[in-house]
């Protein structure tokens, strides 16, 4: 009688072994919107894997004698099983899936604001994806079980595609300035709801994914034309005091600091316990050397002295020979505060210097109306505020390398200064610009034995993951290299 009546009060879906209680198919799309901005932090430049090569082939840090590893990085010789690639790959795939989500029940719910900003970290992750690896799943991706074997799109294709989106987005966001409710407004850890800041951010997005087509033959045209687009949303871009940074809550407990301070600060405990990130990597020779040439105040926020902060002289490593007991931490600079602010620090997407340094090449290039000095010189002051390295105006008069009349080359002169304010920042935006115009030219490349063609790789190979599982697809790209496979932009 008892398993009778057991039997009778169980519901059928509960003893559905294909239904899982604890993970809902449907979620409030504020919910997975938070997560999501958090895991793109977490992911892109919160995450080692956007420091681990890009640092050292970028000229700003190097290896520590703390660890025997690396050789990867250093030869530049890396295969399909690479940890950044597969890491990168899956983890910006996934974080794109739960954008995917947001902009589908944004779009039936009607709420534009949040379809926007699904819209617009979509083509954030997309966009970091196409320049890492050029070709890959964008159309037929993100569908699951409906294409378990996605197609690739061609790169350029995709970045067209996004241009697109982000146009679309900034419209959206241009509706709803003011108007974004309360309730909604609370999941943005970003801008809180702020949607002309938001469009913004999606004009800059769209800025950068035009530039990087910049040194491409017959494609001025182009660019001008979707220029216009961005100008007629009016907008703008994201201006001094705008940048787009993620901050859920951080705080100094464990799993809840800022994701680059887990990765290359300390532990919860404090400056006694620092983190392996911050043990691993120190300052490369080449930065220090540049930074110190110039008298750049930036260079006591960037590096401290040797010994994390307890000397008083500064040293860096050269990249290239396995480091040895002279690149131990303790004779040489560490990762410095203006860049390790604390565990509760906002994670920077894409800053306000960086806009301006855009906004500047844009300038110079004739592509929008605008003083490319000005912004210029504001892109150098607002990187001296966020380290806290105080008022540029004497370092942007002192020589060549900083001050604008003085430099002979214009584009050079921003670009230089591009590269020495993005250390720590976005190695990666810093690699591509590398790939795109070869500035600096002088960045230093790899002695190491193992370096058996010595040349900073132009893009990573794609993950073991796709020749397992969608092997006809991968296949039809072709024999891939990190030497000559070029992104689609990068023509020099």
């Amino acid at each position: 009688m008892a398993a009778i009546i057991m039997l009778a009060a169980c519901k059928k879906d509960f003893l559905d072994i294909n239904t899982n209680p604890n993970k809902p198919a449907d979620v409030t799309p504020g919910l997975v919107l938070t997560n999501a901005l958090n895991s793109t932090a977490v992911n892109t430049t919160g995450s080692i894997n956007f420091y681990r090569f890009a640092s050292t082939w970028t000229g700003y840090w190097n290896y520590s004698g703390a660890v025997s590893a690396f050789a990867e990085e250093r030869s530049y010789q890396f295969t399909t099983n690479y940890g950044p690639a597969v890491s990168t790959w899956d983890n910006l795939y996934h974080n794109l899936e739960d954008y995917d989500y947001v902009e589908k029940q944004s779009a039936l719910s009607g709420n534009t604001f949040y379809n926007a900003m699904a819209k617009t970290m979509k083509a954030y992750d997309f966009h970091n994806l196409v320049d890492i690896f050029g070709n890959i799943p964008y159309s037929d991706a993100l569908k699951s079980t409906a294409s378990i074997r996605p197609k690739y799109d061609k790169a350029q294709d995709i970045y067209e595609d996004l241009a697109k989106k982000l146009d679309t987005a900034a419209n959206y966001f241009k509706d709803n300035v003011g108007k974004v409710a309360s309730s909604d407004a609370a999941f943005d850890i970003m801008y809180k709801g702020d949607a002309a800041k938001w469009g913004k951010f999606a004009n800059t997005l769209k800025l950068r994914i035009l530039l990087r087509q910049s040194e491409m033959p017959g494609r001025s045209t182009y660019i001008l034309a979707e220029i216009a687009k961005i100008t007629a949303n009016g907008l703008g871009y994201i201006g001094s005091g705008e940048g787009g940074l993620v901050n859920p809550g951080y705080t100094n407990s464990s799993g809840k600091q800022n994701p680059f301070w887990t990765q290359f600060g300390y532990s919860p405990v404090g400056k006694t316990a620092p983190t392996d990130g911050h043990r691993y990597y120190i300052a490369s020779e080449y930065a220090i050397n540049f930074y110190q040439g110039n008298n750049d105040p930036r260079l006591s926020k960037l590096y401290t002295t040797i010994d994390d902060g307890n000397g008083t002289t500064y040293s860096g490593s050269a990249f290239g020979p396995t480091a040895g007991n002279a690149d131990n931490p303790q004779f040489k600079s560490a990762i410095g505060t203006g860049l390790l602010k604390g565990a509760d620090m906002a994670q920077p997407l894409l800053t306000d210097f960086e806009s301006l340094f855009l906004q500047a090449e844009a300038a110079q290039r004739a592509y929008i109306s605008a003083d490319p000095r000005a912004l210029y010189e504001s892109a150098v002051q607002q990187c001296f505020t966020y380290l806290g390295a105080g008022n540029a105006a004497t370092y942007l008069a002192a020589n060549s390398v900083s001050n604008w009349s003085l430099a002979p080359d214009k584009l050079t002169l921003i670009m230089t200064q591009k590269w020495a304010a993005m250390n720590g920042i976005n190695d990666m935006e810093t690699w591509a610009d590398y790939r795109r115009l070869n500035i600096p030219a002088d960045l230093p490349i790899s002695n190491n034995p193992a370096a058996s063609i010595r040349k900073v790789p132009v893009r990573l190979l794609y993950p073991q993951s796709e020749y397992n599982y969608n092997p006809d697809n991968v296949l039809a790209q072709g024999t891939i290299s990190q030497f000559t496979t070029r992104i689609f932009w990068d023509v020099n």
